[in-house]
């Protein structure tokens, strides 16, 4: 009998972690640059995602908030997670280098970011995402180096 209860107890536990409702993901994007991403999901339709990090892996240091809508849901694959499309704008801050007559030089930077993410949303609390994130920037002449930021993000839920 103890045994069939502990089971019991033990299905119950696996179908109450399978079923949370995550509100938080904190994770890494790799793509144009390495950023550490935090998201705060509102609902299952919207969410805010920041991100701070190196863009280009230079000498540039950047950060951007970005709400985004999920698009779509696809049940493909239900036995292993729920698939995803989402979109968003944002704005993006931080310190670029950049070269002016033979100088370099160090400037504030700020612009506006969009978002377009696919990726699955697994059973188990990871999200697995590539994204394409188009940034124009406003200062310095630097408005089109963000227009090369595809990425892949890896985000842990909780």
């Amino acid at each position: 009998m103890k045994k069939i209860l502990l089971a019991v107890v033990a299905l119950l536990c696996v179908a109450a972690v399978n079923a949370q409702d995550y509100k938080n993901s904190i994770g890494l994007r790799l793509g144009y640059g390495a950023e550490v991403q935090y998201e705060r999901h509102f609902s299952a339709e919207n969410y805010l995602e920041v991100n701070a990090g190196l863009h280009g892996f230079g000498n540039s240091i950047l950060a951007n908030a970005i709400y985004n809508w999920n698009c779509f849901d696809w049940d493909w694959t239900p036995s292993a997670g729920r698939w995803f499309l989402s979109a968003g704008v944002g704005g993006a801050v931080g310190m670029w280098g950049y070269e002016k007559d033979g100088v370099n030089k160090l400037g504030a930077q700020v612009g506006v970011v969009g978002n377009v993410a696919f990726g699955i949303r697994f059973n188990t609390p990871v999200t697995l995402s590539i994204d394409y994130r188009p940034t124009i920037y406003f200062l310095n002449g630097a408005w089109a180096d963000g227009f090369y930021n595809f990425g892949l993000t890896c985000t842990y839920n909780f």
